[in-house]
């Protein structure tokens, strides 16, 4: 299993079929076998898209879905302009907010234990296989994770061999929960910045044993945007910083924020989209650094002296 993860949420969407099967096709080449989707990712398309972009190589990889977020309802009209929203995004890269913004995610029913199977059922006919590694609760409720009804089906599921692992994939507050319920998930999925102390929070909850941490959204979350936005002081101390753990001056931002994922989970998965092959290229490049968490350590530590608000 890789350290790295594949995030498909944009498969099928902004990222098009033939663009997503390339980009798959180079994370198998360079050793990528994680793989995170869910049903209404890629405008409902990404599973499907997955499962043909891995064909036969799917028996070499870890596969994580998710249920409780339905597929989204896209309008013909969107399908077809769908190219064109592409292309408009590679020409204007500062329209790719806009047309994140403006995604359908579909909504979030809750889930009843005696629905859990035929989610799963659709889900493994999309990506045309007969099991999945990992299958998580997709942000949901508290009450919904400590439910023993919801364990004991998921459980069910494991006894057939339909899943293999168990997880929540949400906020803290609702990984909690299935800690203080004495639910114990195989794997527990949720964002982490270097501003919000998550993956900590996530380690002092009272687990029977400790989940493997999968965490993401160090780039995506708004942290790149917090760092640029901090004062003149603080910043120099970060690049300065940046600079005595060998980090390119032109990209310190981005990269420090990935170094610190990778040492804040030195022995999880972090998630990560990597469509462009530069992408790509970077991220494995901070992922075979061995992970320090001293680095993480300092790097908090320079952040917690407060932010320029204004």
């Amino acid at each position: 299993m890789s350290c790295i993860a594949f995030g498909c949420a944009s498969l099928g969407s902004r990222v098009s079929q033939a663009d997503g099967e390339r980009a798959i096709a180079r994370a198998l080449d360079r050793g990528v076998t994680w793989f995170d989707v869910a049903p209404p990712y890629g405008d409902g398309h990404a599973e499907q898209l997955l499962g043909k972009s891995l064909g036969a190589r799917r028996k070499d990889v870890v596969i994580c879905s998710k249920f409780g977020i339905s597929r989204p309802n896209v309008s013909f009209a969107a399908q077809v302009l769908r190219p064109l929203a592409r292309r408009a995004v590679s020409l204007v890269p500062g329209l790719r907010q806009v047309a994140r913004r403006s995604r359908g995610t579909g909504e979030n029913r809750g889930i009843a234990p005696s629905e859990i199977e035929t989610w799963l059922d659709e889900s493994l006919r999309q990506l045309g296989t007969d099991y999945l590694d990992v299958f998580a609760f997709h942000d949901p409720l508290p009450t919904s994770v400590a439910s023993a009804e919801t364990q004991a089906a998921l459980q069910a599921l494991v006894t057939k061999g339909k899943i293999r692992a168990i997880s929540v994939a949400g906020p803290v507050a609702a990984i909690g929960a299935a800690a203080s319920a004495g639910r114990q998930p195989d794997v527990v999925q949720f964002p982490d910045s270097p501003f919000d102390g998550a993956a900590d929070a996530v380690r002092r909850l009272p687990w029977a044993r400790e989940p493997l941490l999968a965490t993401h959204g160090v780039i995506g979350s708004g942290a790149l945007e917090r760092i640029r936005g901090l004062d003149l002081a603080k910043r120099t101390r970060l690049e300065a910083f940046a600079r005595r753990w060998g980090i390119a001056t032109d990209r310190w931002e981005p990269e420090s924020l990935m170094r610190y994922a990778f040492a804040n989970n030195p022995t999880g998965v972090v998630l990560s989209s990597m469509f462009a092959e530069r992408h790509l290229e970077a991220n494995l490049a901070v992922a075979g650094w061995a992970p320090d968490q001293q680095f993480a350590k300092e790097f908090q530590e320079i952040l917690a002296g407060g932010e320029n608000d204004a």
